[in-house]
């Protein structure tokens, strides 16, 4: 059984609709990411393709996890994202439209209690974190993607040093860098995420699981809130992160993230792509099952 503490999920200063969604019920939690569009190409929904994905792969995994469907979480996703990849391709078909270089996809990290073990499934660069029954420290996050953006980030800080350009003039010039870092989506040497044209990162999931005898604490979040961590340096690393979130209000400590963000607007002093990106967090505790 899974108890809800706190959740969060808030759209981003530059954005008209969030591409955060999170996910929760009687025996599972979860967040997805999805990855805004950089072309300006949305196909299916005019303001976000992405946040259509990660509303559609939410409600379809929700309906199935609260029926309490026991096949496993990867056969789940591919059921689920076939459906929304369906719809997708109907769209292009009657548009006559090609699939965009970054055509939506999404980051994930799902915790889930299945046959009396507590299970993990994590895409992306959504972070999962637990404390497992033998006081380890678990964390999860797929390092290649923030690899990838901080060679931009970079690229974008000596473009400001050199020119003098705004942190946000400095993106544009890095536009075609950043797509072209997306079209490395699920393919070796890139990164793995759920994507609409493929099943290929659901293939490489980072997939956990723990005899589930104890209460276990656990939290995602995505990298709008990890922000904290990342970018800020507000806490030292997740474990810290991850401590506060259960010691402090979420919505407190997005209102700290809020205050840091408008205390650099030009993301000049903090190097980011927004200055603020969606932000979803929420954290609870799995309890076993009663004999």
């Amino acid at each position: 059984m899974f108890e809800l503490k706190q959740g969060i999920c808030y759209p981003g200063s530059e954005a008209r609709i969030c591409e955060d969604a999170i996910g929760y019920g009687k025996n599972y939690c979860f967040v997805l990411d999805g990855a805004s569009c950089l072309s300006g190409k949305n196909i299916v929904d005019p303001i976000s393709d992405s946040a259509w994905m990660a509303g559609k792969i939410r409600d379809g995994l929700c309906a199935l996890l609260d029926q309490d469907d026991p096949r496993p979480t990867r056969q789940l996703l591919r059921q689920v994202v076939a459906q929304v990849r369906e719809e997708y391709v109907q769209v292009l078909r009657s548009t006559g439209s090609d699939a965009p270089k970054d055509s939506p996809s999404a980051g994930f990290a799902l915790f889930r209690q299945r046959d009396g073990k507590l299970e993990f499934f994590g895409i992306g660069d959504c972070v999962g974190v637990a404390k497992l029954p033998d006081s380890r420290d678990f964390c999860a996050l797929d390092s290649n993607l923030p690899r990838l953006d901080n060679q931009v980030l970079e690229q974008m800080k000596q473009i400001h040093l050199r020119t003098g350009a705004s942190m946000r003039e400095a993106k544009k010039a890095c536009n075609d860098l950043l797509i072209q870092n997306r079209c490395l989506r699920n393919k070796p040497g890139g990164y793995w995420i759920l994507d609409l044209l493929t099943d290929d990162g659901i293939c490489n999931a980072r997939e956990e699981a723990w005899e589930l005898t104890e209460p276990v604490c656990v939290g995602a979040f995505s990298d709008g809130f990890s922000q904290l961590t990342d970018v800020f340096g507000h806490y030292q690393n997740y474990k810290a992160l991850f401590e506060a979130m259960q010691e402090n209000d979420l919505e407190e400590m997005f209102q700290t993230l809020c205050a840091l963000q408008n205390a650099d607007p030009d993301c000049t002093a903090y190097p980011r792509f927004k200055h603020r990106d969606d932000t979803s967090a929420l954290w609870g505790i799995f309890l076993p099952e009663k004999q």
